[in-house]
């Protein structure tokens, strides 16, 4: 089960927005020696982990090359209206819905992560990364059927969520929903065109990986599907309750930075500073989180970049600086045990993807010292430190292996799966979802692996994003010079 709710929040929006935090003071970087006692997580494993599953949440015809076994070709008749291609993309969550928001935002930030943090996908980090997001990158272009034509999801949540089974051996009818010049959708194709327009660079930079003709292919579609999204703003048309957004206008502001950046047209960068600036509150208000609904807080931090502009750093320092621990933000809650916790249901998710922005944003000078121990302390929590027990599946100690996840809790391709030998079994998931971060715990920091409990132990395409970015930023600072990791990062010895 997926679900995504539109947060009604009654605030004070102005004060929300402009209630001064102050900031941590700046600090140069860390530089310590690696003590006897301690040791860093290995975060090369674990990018190549959370590449995996996403591997694993592939549908469509798989490659000749593919290492998930216990995965085959799944849903070959996803079509257009009119028999168009939609074969391909990723499955959402532990369901086998295809969401183009979600979708999206995890390429993009994906691609982001590579283009800011090259050097900590070391080796074949590198083009199995490029792989990775390949695979949503032909899925929307595929997508993008005619100039003012977008496909943006397959197959109803409600009708798949009835089904407990391997997606091999799934056959019912999967509507594709569409976006057309009688239906607008902003938000889905703005979102698929950030998602693009990244990609494109990853693919265009040198090294191993670089195809210059596949990178000139998104961006053309990149530049159409942002053409499509700015024709008529309004959010894409919901066909249930699973899937829905908070404003349209931060992915048209998203999508108009990276088109800048993919472009190097400064039109783009023109459209997304004078949207910033026109007394548009919904841009300028302070975010509720930093997810795939909304992408302000990261638009700052690339802007702040593109442009040196104190105004979006500012707007930045408000969000992040608000998160640290001992701000007296009233709004910001940490568990005991010390995770920001934002939602009872998929707390990680939130705290992962305030690590990685945290990390991009230390990158470039913003406070490197108090936001790289801030995403140090919180990927160590998820890692499983003075907790007794990892949340990704295949890492550290007692990890997960009852995953709310469809396919991987089914038995082998011969035997049948169902609610009653799967969803219900009281095992392990009989395939182990390598890579997959779960949902995490409650506020007081307890968790129960039961994968009958979606809201704790489901997995997404969005929960592992901030989370692999968050690793790739801190294995390049564990390759920098005089290993220039805080001393949060490092795997604190067991206490006696």
């Amino acid at each position: 089960m997926r679900c995504y709710l539109i947060f009604s929040l009654i605030v004070c929006t102005f004060a929300l927005a402009n209630s001064y935090v102050p900031p941590p003071p700046p600090s140069s970087d860390y530089v310590i020696k690696e003590k006897p006692s301690e040791r860093p997580h290995n975060f090369e494993s674990l990018i190549s982990k959370s590449i995996r599953f996403y591997e694993a949440q592939r549908c469509g015809y798989l490659p000749a090359d593919n290492q998930i076994t216990w995965r085959g070709d799944s849903f070959l008749y996803d079509a257009g209206k009119n028999g168009e291609d939609l074969t391909g993309g990723w499955f959402d969550a532990g369901d086998h819905v295809k969401f183009g928001l979600p979708m999206a935002w995890t390429t993009s930030i994906l691609a982001w992560s590579f283009l800011e943090f090259r050097e900590g996908y070391k080796g074949g980090l590198v083009t199995d990364l490029l792989d990775s997001i390949k695979w949503p990158c032909d899925y929307f272009v595929k997508c993008h059927t005619k100039p003012n034509e977008f496909y943006f999801q397959v197959a109803d949540a409600n009708l798949d969520h009835a089904y407990w089974d391997r997606p091999e051996d799934l056959y019912y009818e999967r509507e594709a929903y569409i976006i057309n010049g009688n239906m607008n959708g902003t938000d889905v194709c703005a979102a698929a065109a950030a998602a693009l327009a990244a990609c494109s660079i990853a693919f265009s930079e040198t090294g191993a990986g670089r195809d210059t003709t596949l990178a000139e292919q998104y961006l053309n579609v990149a530049i159409s599907l942002f053409n499509l999204a700015d024709k008529g703003h309004d959010f894409a048309p919901l066909p249930s309750h699973h899937y829905s957004n908070r404003r349209w206008e931060d992915e048209l502001l998203w999508a108009s930075i990276w088109l800048h950046k993919a472009t190097g047209d400064i039109d783009y960068l023109t459209k997304a500073e004078t949207m910033y600036g026109d007394n548009n509150y919904s841009l300028k208000a302070r975010s509720w989180a930093f997810d795939f609904q909304d992408t302000k807080e990261a638009s700052r931090l690339l802007l702040y970049v593109l442009t040196g502009n104190e105004i979006y750093r500012d707007r930045l320092e408000r969000h992040l600086n608000g998160i640290l621990p001992h701000h007296g933000n009233l709004s910001t809650r940490y568990t005991p045990k010390g995770l920001y916790f934002r939602s009872e249901w998929g707390p990680l998710r939130y705290t992962a993807n305030t690590a990685f922005l945290a990390l991009v944003a230390a990158q470039h000078g913003i406070h490197p010292k108090a936001y790289r121990e801030f995403a140090c302390n919180q990927t160590n929590y998820i890692l499983g430190n003075d907790i007794d027990h990892s949340f990704v599946v295949g890492y550290g100690t007692d990890p997960p292996c009852r995953p709310h996840h469809r396919s991987s809790s089914c038995p082998g391709l011969s035997i049948p799966c169902n609610w009653g030998n799967a969803m219900l079994n009281e095992g392990c998931n009989y395939h182990e979802l390598t890579g997959a971060m779960v949902g995490g715990p409650n506020m007081n920091d307890e968790w129960t692996d039961n994968r009958q409990d979606y809201r704790s132990n489901e997995v997404g395409l969005d929960y592992n994003a901030g989370f692999q970015g968050a690793m790739a930023g801190l294995q390049k600072l564990k390759k920098g010079t005089g290993r220039d990791l805080p001393p949060a990062c490092y795997i604190r010895a067991k206490k006696v």
